[in-house]
């Protein structure tokens, strides 16, 4: 690395997560073979046991004099914590990482140069590896994001994924805003279409991250609730255009149906399995070729998962 390669702001948000998983992600960051970094971990914990994952996270800080803990102050959630990160940073670029994944060594190293070259791209993120702890061992397969994902491309699909993969110069949250603290999850994707109106997107096909599915339930994602309210407020938002694009509004009305299923499923609620199917009939009429490349989807990866 060159003696004026800008700084870059890592930040590490955490919730009610054990020293030994934090330890890892922060340890990811150290070994990075970039140097100018900042880190900031963000205490989000709240509630029951706070007191004591607070106390580990302090005592992870003793790790290197490059780290800082940050408790929020006000609101709550993911995306409180990482505006919080980035209201601290004081890098050219920021770079985001949940504190049960990992970046791999050459993360930085590749993903800097990349936005340094052309100042009109917004966010830089890549390929990566998913740890699916569900299996024992756990299942490694790799996630391929979309190389070059436009605003079209991302009301057609979240092509990206997860904050753990983002750097993002500091400069474009002054122009586009901070993540959207009235999301209850999807908040990452709705910032991913957000930039790209304004900015260009860039992923590197190099694998440069590990993100481990948990064997719980903790994680966001399977919060069936928080994942339609998300794709309902990204409709609310981004209507106009999601209206003008077939896929796009396949996208949303596909994804609105997949959670009211999985909720009908969990609550054993025939209500909302009604609504559901009402919904998959709605994508069905919008898109009937992308239902099917859907339900193909959905029926090999059934097989797949029952096969192993």
């Amino acid at each position: 690395m060159e003696a004026n390669d800008p700084l870059v702001s890592c930040v590490i948000t955490s919730y009610k997560r054990d020293k030994e998983t934090v330890g890892r992600a922060l340890k990811s960051v150290l070994q990075q073979t970039y140097s100018p970094i900042e880190v900031f971990i963000i205490d989000d914990n709240r509630g029951e046991g706070a007191e004591e994952y607070s106390k580990a996270l302090s005592e992870l800080s003793d790790l290197s004099d490059k780290v800082q803990i940050i408790k929020t102050e006000r609101g709550h959630g993911a995306q409180r914590a990482r505006n919080t990160g980035i209201e601290h940073a004081s890098g050219k670029y920021v770079a985001f990482l949940d504190d049960d994944d990992e970046w791999l060594p050459e993360k930085l190293e590749i993903q800097v140069p990349i936005l340094e070259g052309d100042p009109e791209v917004g966010l830089c993120y890549s390929r990566g590896y998913l740890i699916n702890e569900a299996f024992d061992p756990p299942r490694v397969t790799e996630f391929k994001s979309v190389k070059n994902a436009s605003y079209e491309d991302l009301l057609k699909d979240d092509g990206i994924g997860s904050t753990t993969q983002a750097v993002i110069p500091k400069a474009v949250f002054e122009k586009v805003g901070m993540f959207d603290e009235s999301f209850p999850a999807r908040q990452d994707y709705e910032m991913w279409i957000r930039i790209s109106r304004s900015y260009k997107t860039v992923g590197s096909d190099k694998c440069l991250y590990k993100y481990h599915k948990s064997k719980g339930t903790g994680q966001v994602s399977h919060k069936w609730k928080n994942c339609l309210k998300g794709h309902e407020l990204i409709y609310e938002k981004y209507k106009e255009d999601i209206d003008g694009i077939r896929d796009a509004k396949f996208n949303v009305v596909f994804h609105v149906a997949h959670y009211l299923n999985e909720g009908a499923n969990a609550e054993k609620d025939p209500s909302l399995k009604l609504k559901a199917v009402i919904k998959y009939l709605e994508a069905f009429f919008t898109s009937p070729s992308m239902f099917l490349v859907q339900g193909r989807y959905r029926l090999r990866k059934m097989i797949k998962n029952r096969k192993k």
